[in-house]
């Protein structure tokens, strides 16, 4: 796993995105459900809401060749509305507790990462944030 990989899940992600909570919702049903990583999918629960101004989802990660197991959680989204006009998008740090051996081996923060990843490129193709390109997922 790469530097950056681990500095993302060791401090976690916030950038604010321009619309309101229901806007970034469906933008994430619509997006998620096409990223991957090697035979990996990822799929979003909702874990608690309050309506109009706080949703917090659980990410899982969902390997096809294991269709009859239950999703693997691998990380956490928090949106929060800040305005009428914009939203907080937070993917908190991940516990330093379920850190496994901080080299190659670790699946669940290489899915992890990767889901970041493509979420970023995700909101740069919508313009809603700028980068200054998109971010390699390989």
């Amino acid at each position: 796993m790469s530097s950056f990989s681990l500095v993302l899940l060791e401090e976690g992600v916030e950038v604010e995105i321009p619309g309101d909570l229901g806007k970034v919702i469906t933008l994430l049903d619509q997006e998620v459900p096409k990223f991957s990583y090697d035979e990996y999918r990822f799929q979003l629960r909702s874990t608690r809401a309050q309506l109009g101004s706080r949703w917090d989802l659980v990410i899982n990660s969902v390997d096809p060749a294991n269709a009859g197991m239950a999703p693997e959680p691998i990380g956490r989204i928090e949106l929060e509305t800040l305005d009428e006009s914009s939203v907080v998008f937070r993917i908190p740090p991940r516990p330093v507790e379920s850190f496994e051996d901080v080299n190659c081996f670790d699946r669940s923060g290489r899915l992890y990462s990767s889901f970041i990843y493509q979420i970023l490129n995700a909101f740069q193709g919508h313009k809603l944030i700028e980068l200054p390109g998109a971010i390699p997922l390989a």
